[in-house]
């Protein structure tokens, strides 16, 4: 079996995930001192703009060995808005070590890595963190943890004293003591008798529940049979392993205190790659996994290192791979061969010979690997299903600031979009404009600063253009005459036509009605093709026409002068003129959102988004957190990722799907016709 575990650090922004990160590399021996994120110091936060804004934008893999055995801590960003480095590291893990504060207890993020990390199937713990701190409450935040997460929550710790008075833990299992005196190790002893009540009551609570996931167990239970601690402690580890029982511990990571409690307890109970069911595949058939399996890997990571070029980081699900073998990457029919090998540590990359069962390593310069990607040995080709991942929330569009920079921006942008899938790229057929989509404000404020310092093609940012479109809500008739003389050839038409609405997203239809010749038969596809050019502008602005139907139905010609071109511009204008006696309306893009806040927002998010012309769909309340749906006009979110996180303290958080075009209401409609002649002008 796999002696390597894969942790995944996972928590809502400013549990104190890096600092925790410091302080179990102090512990292990990995650094001298643990860095702070104040002062940037930190391991894993070692990108300029992490450490400019003192926050976690990348997951990173932190090698560390504890009593011979080998851990991966993978400290990931608490902003949902990277949410791609997020999955990325459930991808790679075994386990969720889920950080919740002490002080501020469980905020929607805590909900959100909770039920993505439950969903993975991996072994989740919990972790109350900054237990030193003022305001500290460890018995608020349990209660928080079970009435909003799951009763799974089972407290395996309990503190000693909280805030300034943090001064030890109780090890639930064992009934023991560890109590901490400045400057020194923690001593062991017997449980303080001003904690021995609680832990009692606390400990009974946990036989209750690990004797409830073991049959024989509660048989000898509910017979009054004494069950010894190495029983208790087996039954216990194995519930957390098969995700029945998510423990609950405590620490402080600013003052290394529980560090030593936590490892111990990560190399006991938490699964390794042999202990994960069947993995879903798109094709082949549903791999074995362990180290007597055919190599197989997913890729979780994609970056890019200015000397190593674009590296993928995989996790190693079965078998080994060593430098030379080949491999298939999504059960292609074209093996590859790897030359080399690495293995991560921070922002380090190592060259290795051999990557094994559990391993966390990467290959460089493979242009066929992407994000996802699966590699599997060509004994047993495979291709696990893909990993889902929400969709953008918030674009900018992009202008390149000079021909340099227009020259490099499509390589760098095509690197960028590697290393984040959750970055969206688009060129906006109606308004022309490079749009680039990310998950809210910061996300796209970091791509873009990315975009000028790592790969040196400077953009300038705007909101987009919102893609309007006009149609209309009545009939219109109108002829129109073209005629010109100048001397030579000269041109004529007539056309004569009707405009009508059709259903809201049937497009456009032309008829033709022309009786008698009137119009020579030749002569109608130009008239088409004439009204088909007007339809990108229409009387509300130079935004395109849509569900129309055109009805031609009467016209004249002259025998020398009626040309292709004169039907065109005698159909064209006919048309403007019967739109406008059609009563124009200008449409919107509407957008699907789903808001998810804590209760006590929820009438502050009601009320945001009505001032956004939304119309409420309908709410739900799942645990402390609600759910709020609604159709809102896309021109209204451009600012939303930052005025939602402005008003909820960071705790809420939303998704958007466009979903169709509605009419604008007249007094926006004036007011969107007069910004548009204001810019214009």
């Amino acid at each position: 079996m796999s002696q390597t575990r894969n942790v995944a650090l996972l928590s809502h922004s400013g549990a104190g995930k890096t600092s925790l990160v410091e302080a179990i590399l102090f512990r292990t021996g990995q650094i001298p001192v643990p860095g702070s994120v104040e002062d940037g110091t930190t391991a894993s936060d070692h990108t300029a703009e992490e450490k400019r804004r003192k926050i976690s934008i990348h997951s990173t893999v932190n090698p560390v060995t504890w009593r011979g055995n080998s851990l991966n801590i993978i400290d990931t960003p608490g902003y949902a808005d990277f949410i791609s480095e997020i999955r990325a590291a459930q991808l790679a893990a075994d386990a969720a070590l889920i950080v919740v504060s002490a002080v501020s207890g469980v905020a929607v993020g805590t909900e959100r890595v909770w039920r993505t990390s439950r969903s993975r199937e991996l072994s989740t713990i919990v972790l109350i963190n900054k237990m030193d701190r003022d305001n500290a409450d460890f018995f608020r935040t349990m209660d928080a943890l079970t009435e909003t997460l799951s009763d799974s929550v089972v407290a395996i710790q309990l503190p000693i004293g909280q805030g300034e008075h943090f001064r030890g833990i109780v090890d639930l299992l064992r009934m023991r003591a560890r109590v901490w005196s400045e400057g020194d190790e923690p001593v062991e002893g017997d449980i303080p008798d001003e904690v021995m009540g609680l832990a009692q009551d606390y400990r009974e609570r946990l036989i209750e529940r690990i004797v409830e996931t073991d049959d024989d167990l509660m048989m000898r239970y509910l017979q009054e049979e004494e069950i010894g601690a190495d029983e208790l402690t087996g039954a216990f580890n194995r519930a957390v392993r098969a995700n029945v029982l998510a423990p609950v511990l405590v620490a402080s990571a600013e003052k290394v205190m529980g560090i030593s409690l936590l490892l111990d307890f990560l190399l006991s109970a938490v699964r390794g790659v042999e202990d994960h069911g069947p993995l879903p595949v798109e094709s082949g058939e549903p791999p074995g996994l362990g180290a007597d399996r055919p190599f197989l890997a997913r890729v979780f990571k994609t970056m890019i290192d200015p000397y190593l070029g674009k590296l993928s980081l995989m996790r190693v699900l079965a078998g080994s791979l060593t430098a030379g073998d080949s491999l298939l990457v999504d059960a292609d029919d074209v093996p590859l061969r790897v030359s080399h090998l690495y293995r991560a540590a921070g922002k380090e990359f190592t060259d290795v010979q051999r990557l094994e069962t559990g391993d966390i390593g990467a290959v460089a310069k493979q242009d066929r690997i992407g994000t996802g990607a699966t590699l599997s040995s060509p004994e047993r080709p495979v291709r696990l299903a893909p990993q889902e991942l929400p969709g953008p929330v918030m674009a900018l569009a992009l202008v390149p600031r000079g021909k340099a920079e227009e020259d490099r921006l499509g390589d760098a942008l095509n690197k960028l979009q590697q290393m984040d899938p959750t970055l969206l790229l688009e060129r906006d057929p109606e308004t022309h404009e490079t749009v680039l989509w990310g998950m809210g404000h910061v996300h796209l404020e970091i791509a873009t600063r990315t975009l000028e310092e790592r790969f040196n093609a400077a953009v300038n940012t705007a909101a987009p253009r919102i893609a309007y479109r006009q149609t209309i809500t009545g009939k219109g008739d109108a002829r129109y005459r073209h005629k010109k003389q100048s001397g030579g050839a000269g041109q004529f038409a007539e056309v004569a036509l009707r405009v009508e609405p059709l259903e809201r997203g049937a497009g456009f239809e032309f008829v033709n009605q022309v009786v008698g010749g009137t119009i020579p038969t030749q002569f109608i596809p130009s008239c088409e093709k004439g009204v088909r050019a007007a339809l990108e502008a229409g009387p509300l602005g130079s935004y395109g026409v849509v569900d129309v139907r055109v009805t031609v139905y009467d016209g004249k010609d002259h025998p020398v002068d009626s040309k292709d071109i004169a039907f065109q511009q005698a159909a064209a204008q006919a048309f403007a003129e019967a739109l406008r006696q059609a009563d124009p309306v200008l449409l919107e893009p509407v957008a699907l959102v789903r808001v998810r806040v804590p209760d006590r927002f929820t009438g502050d998010a009601i009320s945001d988004l009505n001032s956004r012309r939304a119309r409420i769909l309908g709410m739900e309340g799942e645990g402390s957190v609600s759910s709020v749906s609604a159709f809102v006009p896309l021109a209204e979110l451009q600012t939303y990722s930052a005025d939602l996180r402005s008003f909820t303290g960071g705790r809420g958080a939303f998704s958007l799907k466009r979903d169709h075009y509605a009419e604008v209401p007249r007094q926006v409609q004036e007011r969107i016709a007069q910004a548009a002649t204001s810019t214009s002008g």
